[in-house]
């Protein structure tokens, strides 16, 4: 009987539901390894408004064995003036609801999602349990840094130099790194992390089961497109439309193979702060016949409607590129981040150097010219991401990795 106190911002509980993205709770139980799993989402309040906006954290049984716990970011309405003062209460009061909460159930292991905010909250309370601190790095922030310029707590921490600051003190003290993949560990390496306490969990078995169903036993994508105003050829790509994604780049390789001639459709799947900025640049560029906003997707619309891609486009893609591939598409990709371990240049897809549109839209009309040879790329690179990402072996491999690490932790 094992539990798991885990600190995790990718999703509030509303966008889990929304987006059918169960399989990131569910998977956090390692098919019954962890018998109790306590969810926090500190900052959910962010995404929120009104009566929402204020008061106690809020605590959601998912099952008898799975509680979620979504903090707000402040405490009172009469304190609305002073926002830096009612957050630091709401925050105190979620970090009370949790002692009080863990003080009751033994807790294992303290798992964080990033080394800043969830790091410092985590680290507070592995000491507090005495359980040890075990990170799961999902970026690579140094390179988000250098791509966007933009700190990754922005209203926190302002200077990337703090940033810098917190994840050398973070790494060194987590028991256990897991990057959820090589180059997000070495990473986490790089900035103090030990190397001798590493591992690597991959995003497989986080993706919804309906994403390794066979790309031709998928329902038709023909109704959800027609809905769009999507009719014929048309390319993709699956990313928050951030700046760190280099979701810009898309639209130059659009409008570049538009002037050469080619009738093609592209669609934004997923959404963010730079949408608004995007569609400015789709009109300015006369493409708004050719590019539309598919806006945040279910996973079952998404799983549908990759098989039917010619092409996709990743410059920066996480776990949407793991969906792509496993969608069977041929993909063109840049060389940054994660992503050359999945794609191999010729094998599994075209992978171009960093920040190349020109190269990106010429490997894109390549394969719109040489559709045998896209159609063998996007099987490779199913069959790639199969293997890679089988949910079974991976969550074999963390079951091991904590395993091993609660073993040690006893000596």
């Amino acid at each position: 009987m094992k539990s798991l106190l885990i600190f995790d911002m990718s999703f509030t509980l509303k966008v889990i539901k929304d987006l059918q993205l169960e399989q990131t709770l569910e998977s956090r139980k390692l098919d019954g390894y962890f018998s109790n799993v306590i969810s926090v989402h500190p900052l959910s309040g962010l995404s929120e408004s009104g009566d929402n906006y204020f008061g106690k954290p809020t605590v959601t049984w998912l099952d008898d064995s799975h509680v979620f716990i979504e903090g707000k970011i402040a405490k009172y309405r009469l304190l609305r003036l002073i926002p830096k003062i009612n957050f630091l209460f709401a925050q105190i009061n979620l970090m009370w609801l949790l002692f009080k909460i863990t003080k009751k159930n033994k807790v294992d292991v303290v798992r964080i999602g990033d080394p800043y905010y969830l790091g410092l909250m985590g680290w507070i309370f592995s000491r507090i349990l005495r359980s040890p601190l075990v990170i799961r790095v999902c970026s690579n922030y140094d390179d988000l840094y250098k791509t966007a310029g933009e700190v990754i707590y922005p209203k926190l921490f302002r200077f990337r130099c703090i940033e810098k600051i917190i994840e050398q003190f973070i790494f060194p003290r987590c028991k256990l790194v897991a990057g959820a993949n090589q180059n997000n560990l070495e990473y986490a390496i790089s900035n103090g992390a030990n190397p001798k306490y590493t591992a690597v969990f991959r995003y497989g078995n986080l993706i919804s089961p309906i994403h390794f169903v066979e790309p031709c036993n998928r329902a038709s994508a023909t109704h959800l497109l027609s809905k769009l105003g999507v009719y014929g050829d048309f390319i993709a790509t699956v990313s928050r439309l951030e700046k760190m994604k280099q979701a810009e780049q898309n639209i130059f390789v659009i409008k570049h193979l538009v002037e050469a001639g080619y009738n093609v459709k592209f669609i934004f799947i997923g959404d963010g702060s730079m949408r608004l900025d995007l569609e400015e640049m789709t009109d300015e560029f006369h493409l708004s016949r050719n590019i539309f906003f598919a806006g945040n997707c279910t996973q079952e619309w998404i799983a549908r409607v990759l098989p039917a891609a010619r092409i996709i486009l990743s410059p920066h893609m996480g776990r949407g590129l793991t969906e792509a591939c496993l969608a069977g598409v041929p993909i063109v990709a840049y060389d940054n981040d994660w992503q050359r371990e999945i794609i191999t240049n010729g094998q599994t897809g075209e992978l171009v150097p960093d920040g190349d549109w020109m190269r990106m839209s010429l490997r894109a009309k390549y394969l719109l010219d040489n559709q045998d040879i896209a159609i063998k790329l996007g099987r490779n690179a199913r069959d790639s991401a199969m293997n890679m990402m089988s949910p079974e072996t991976l969550t074999k491999i963390e079951v091991a990795s904590y395993g091993k690490l609660l073993n040690e932790d006893k000596i």
